[in-house]
Parts: structure tokens; C-alpha cells; sequence
């Protein structure tokens, strides 16, 4: 399995299910982590019931890969920075989606249509002035021919 997180990343992630030693953590669609005792928090936590609750959203940081090539994480190696910076890109993500959503307004296709219209008249206009021109000259060739 290709590790689609790096060691150092903060992922939001979703409580999965509690286990004795820790909490299985769902990282995206396809990636379960794992969260040991430890790395629940500073001091000493008997029960991981004490301070997670399935189905809670954690800012977690990972910290390597257990031999099931699962990621491992850590909620105690976050730090204030860390969420900070996490929920700023969150509410970037979100406020770009919005944008995204946006109806802008079309230039008005008159304009356009305008002017086209205005550069079709005006060749137009040369093209008709070309041809007078082309039909006055042979005039006059044809009248110097007869006359001669």
C-alpha cells in the first residue's frame, strides 16, 4: 500500500471505533489510523473512554506507520499553531467552495454582437466602395475602347 500521508501531517479524522490500548481512526474513505494511549494526551490517561467518544472529528498528526502499514497518530503532538493553522485552511477550503458556487454575472452578448455588427458594416462598406471602384475604372476602359 502506497502511504498517502506523511509522517508530520495534521488530518482531521473520525473516530472510529475505541479499543483497550486506543481508537481506530478513520483518516479519509480508504485509510484507517490508529491512535495509541499514549498519544491521547500529556498526562496519563487510564481509559481512552475519558477523553474520546466514537464518532468524534480529531485534528491528529502522524507520527509513522505500525506494522499493518496502518498510519499512526498522535493528538498530544498537536499543537496550538498546529489547529490554528488546520482550522484557517479548513475555512479557506470551505470559503473557496462557496466561490466556486458563485453565479457570476456574462458580459451582456450584444456588446459582442454589436460589435461584429459594426465590423461587418464597415467591410462591407469597403468591400461595396472596392467594387464601384473595379466597375468605374472598367467604365472607363470600356468608354476609352469604344471611343478610340
Amino acid at each position: 500500500m502506497a502511504e498517502r500521508y506523511r509522517v508530520g501531517d495534521l488530518v482531521w479524522a473520525k473516530v472510529l471505533e475505541i479499543v483497550p490500548n486506543g481508537a481506530l481512526l478513520s483518516l479519509d474513505e480508504e485509510t484507517q489510523g490508529f491512535l495509541h494511549l499514549s498519544e491521547i494526551a500529556d498526562e496519563p490517561v487510564n481509559r481512552v473512554e475519558e477523553r474520546l467518544q466514537e464518532g468524534a472529528e480529531l485534528l491528529v498528526k502522524v507520527i509513522g506507520y505500525d506494522r499493518l502499514g496502518r498510519p499512526t497518530v498522535s493528538l498530544r503532538r498537536v499543537t496550538e499553531l498546529d489547529r490554528e493553522t488546520a482550522e484557517f485552511h479548513r475555512e479557506a477550503v470551505e470559503f473557496g467552495a462557496l466561490l466556486s458556487q458563485r453565479v457570476t454575472s456574462v458580459p451582456e452578448p450584444q456588446r459582442t454582437e454589436e460589435r461584429l455588427e459594426w465590423r461587418l458594416r464597415r467591410w462591407l462598406t469597403e468591400a461595396e466602395a472596392t467594387l464601384n471602384t473595379i466597375r468605374r475604372r472598367r467604365n472607363e476602359r470600356l468608354s476609352r475602347t469604344l471611343g478610340e
